[in-house]
């Protein structure tokens, strides 16, 4: 049983159908958070649901998207004050050089990975300041820091993220509010698997001086403590999770 070290609290997970975003929200359920499960899959969220419930977790669901104009008047309908946001939704483009990528791509990529997740963090933000408290967690990619073959749109909305976080670290610091990124490596998700050929996958591995992929629930324990009191003086921070990949020379 993990140590119920967020009680009381409300929070959001976007992209939480699967892989690591159903990691997350069960980390968070399972150490007392009452949990807004968001995707647009209803179908694999209620599979998120049903696990959640399993372990005692409280957990509801939101099928929405995102970007839609009316996602934030959705998730003023269905949630409490949110006191956690987790910004897990992310879009990986078709694999291609510079030179061949379609714009439509990566305009989507940077509107799920950028812009989304900054109007619902503007939108959160006044409650998390009057309450004192606030903890605003965003989904990298190591990618951003060692750069990506065939996928620089992806690579950029992630890199991009890295002055959104310290930015919006020193505007909320005397608020109680932290707000941190983590950059995973390469997690063997359902999505990596369909969209990272297996020779590319081979190759990170190779690459990776723990000489392995990592777990959802490796990456959703960093997001757990980074939630908790515990990190209360830990913001702006861009934490690699990533089994020492992008490192160096080995």
């Amino acid at each position: 049983m993990k140590e119920q070290d967020l009680a009381g609290r409300h929070a959001l997970v976007t992209g939480a159908s699967r892989g690591i975003g159903r990691a997350i929200v069960l980390e968070l359920a399972q150490r007392g958070a009452q949990v807004v499960a968001c995707s647009r899959d209803m179908g694999k969220l209620e599979e998120t649901l049903t696990l959640a419930q399993r372990s005692g977790g409280k957990v509801s669901a939101l099928a929405a998207d995102i970007t839609a104009p009316n996602f934030i008047a959705e998730l003023s309908r269905g949630a409490r004050a949110i006191d956690i946001v987790v910004h897990n939704a992310t879009s990986f483009p078709a694999y291609a050089l510079l030179e061949d990528f379609k714009p439509a791509d990566a305009a989507l990529v940077h509107e799920v990975v950028v812009l989304a997740p900054m109007r619902i963090t503007a939108h959160l933000l006044p409650d998390m300041k009057a309450r004192g408290f606030g903890r605003i967690l965003f989904m990298g990619s190591i990618a951003a820091s060692v750069g990506a073959t065939r996928q620089s749109p992806y690579a950029t909305a992630k890199a991009a993220l890295h002055g959104l976080v310290k930015s919006l670290a020193i505007e909320t610091a005397r608020s109680g509010i932290t707000c941190n990124l983590i950059e995973p490596g390469l997690v063997l998700t359902e999505r990596v698997v369909s969209s990272i050929p297996e020779a590319t996958r081979a190759a990170l591995v190779a690459k990776t001086p723990m000489g392995r992929t990592g777990t959802p629930e490796e990456i959703a324990a960093v997001i757990g403590f980074l939630a908790s009191p515990r990190a209360s003086y830990v913001t702006g921070a861009c934490i690699p999770v990533a089994g020492g990949l992008g490192l160096g020379v080995q």
